[in-house]
């Protein structure tokens, strides 16, 4: 009993965390400072760039920045989403396939690990899209302006730094949902809900440039 004590204290404090304003402060300001057009907004809600993949994204998307960057590569999003759609995801092999020199796929499965040691990773190169198909997990983000310490300097070849940030905005992943993280968007994932859990997921590097 004791020794669950800390994970349940951990989440308690996860949850005053997520719903704590301070969180958001950088979202608020970018939304003040640039936002969709009506007509893009329309879009995204409509979502018919899911190619009809039965499918959901996470709350934490970066909205703008996804479809700035859909806008400009168009194919890459569509070629993803058809991916999903027209495969059995629960049953193909693990490891990594391409889709073309600009996009990655990687089938993964694993057990959630307890919190701890909560440094971000980030991603300079390559936009990553994570998907469920079985299992929960939390994942947590924050932006990259808001950095107080670098772990790890950036490592070209392996495409990715770690991080420390003053506040961590926690969610809780399920099944057809996906989050997206570009570069901006500093991430760490993996992380136990509840009890540890056999967690089966997706995913994809798309070139940013």
């Amino acid at each position: 009993m004791n020794k669950k004590t800390p994970f349940y204290r951990f989440v308690l404090i996860l949850s005053v965390v997520a719903l704590f304003p301070v969180c958001n402060i950088h979202a608020q300001h970018s939304a003040k400072t640039k936002q969709l057009s009506s007509k893009q907004q329309r879009w995204f809600d409509d979502k018919k760039w899911l190619e009809g993949a039965a499918v959901f994204p996470d709350t934490g998307i970066d909205e703008i920045t996804f479809v700035s960057h859909y806008e400009k590569h168009p194919e890459r999003w569509k070629r993803v989403f058809e991916f999903i759609k027209e495969n059995n995801l629960a049953t193909l092999p693990l490891g990594k396939q391409s889709l073309g020199d600009d996009i990655t796929v990687n089938v993964q499965e694993y057990m959630t690990r307890e919190p701890g040691n909560e440094q971000l990773e980030g991603h300079k190169k390559y936009i990553d899209l994570q998907y469920i198909v079985n299992g929960c997990e939390l994942q947590g983000y924050a932006k990259l302006v808001t950095v107080i310490d670098v772990i790890n300097p950036y490592d070209e070849k392996r495409d990715v730094a770690h991080y420390k940030v003053p506040v961590i905005e926690y969610h809780v992943v399920k099944p057809n949902q996906f989050t997206i993280f570009f570069p901006d968007d500093i991430h760490m994932t993996n992380i136990q809900y509840g009890e540890k859990a056999k967690v089966r997921k997706v995913v994809f590097k798309i070139a940013v440039d």
